[in-house]
């Protein structure tokens, strides 16, 4: 008898291996395979092991949720957590704005800017050795220099600093085109491979998908603006 579950919060292949050997400690069963990519875990046993005792056997492991079904969640539900944090970005940089009394397109972009790194960069460290993990599976720096997933959110750091700070921009600008670039080409070519987007750590389930494009393209635009604002018409 097979029984299959749904693994939420796996990030990396130490995972299946942790996972795994729970689940093989389950009274009756006989053998375990867990599939990273599909986030799902089948169970073969001589009897019917309930979801019960799965969740029993990760109890002390709260990073892992298990269900018998995956739920279907609306495109809110699925990137909220994002969603949120963009919101709160443009609300402060928008309020700074108003606080001027006139608007400059300069200053709220790098606001904008510093917003997303500094406050992307801050869900990473909370866990920086998933987030490194999860990071590898898709951006192609990170697949060949693993210590540039540990790296990344520092840089992430100095970004955020010197766009609120108004200082080395054409550094800053340039950076972020090739990191993000970097990043943007891995997103698109693993989209389909159903890895988890470590965009704010490894903490939320939030998948690859042309959403992370997008973000990552609207930076790049604003990076390039911030170099060449003359090829905006909307340069003020």
């Amino acid at each position: 008898m097979t029984n299959t579950y749904n693994i939420s919060g796996m990030t990396c292949s130490s995972c299946v291996e942790k996972l795994s050997q729970r689940f093989k400690a389950i009274p009756g069963v006989t053998a375990v395979d867990v599939n990273l990519k599909e986030q799902k875990a089948d169970l073969k046993a001589d009897r019917n092991v309930s979801l019960k005792e799965v969740e029993a056997a990760l109890a002390d492991l709260p990073k892992y949720k298990v269900s018998e079904k995956p739920e279907a969640k609306t495109f809110y539900q699925t990137y909220k957590p994002l969603l949120t944090v963009f919101t709160y970005i443009f609300i402060f940089s928008t309020a700074y704005q108003i606080h001027l009394g006139e608007f400059s397109a300069h200053l709220f972009m790098n606001h904008i800017m510093a917003g997303f790194f500094i406050g992307l960069s801050f869900f990473k460290f909370l866990d920086l050795n998933s987030f490194a993990t999860a990071f590898t599976n898709y951006d192609p720096l990170a697949q060949r220099w693993n210590a540039y997933g540990f790296i990344y959110p520092f840089i992430e750091i100095v970004l955020g600093f010197l766009f609120i700070a108004g200082k080395f921009l054409l550094f800053a600008n340039i950076l972020t085109i090739v990191v993000l670039s970097i990043s943007t080409i891995g997103v698109y070519q693993n989209m389909k491979k159903k890895f988890q987007c470590a965009c704010l750590g490894a903490g939320f389930n939030i998948p690859l998908s042309n959403i992370t494009i997008i973000e990552n393209l609207a930076m790049i635009a604003m990076a390039i603006w911030g170099i060449f604002p003359g090829l905006f018409i909307f340069s003020l």
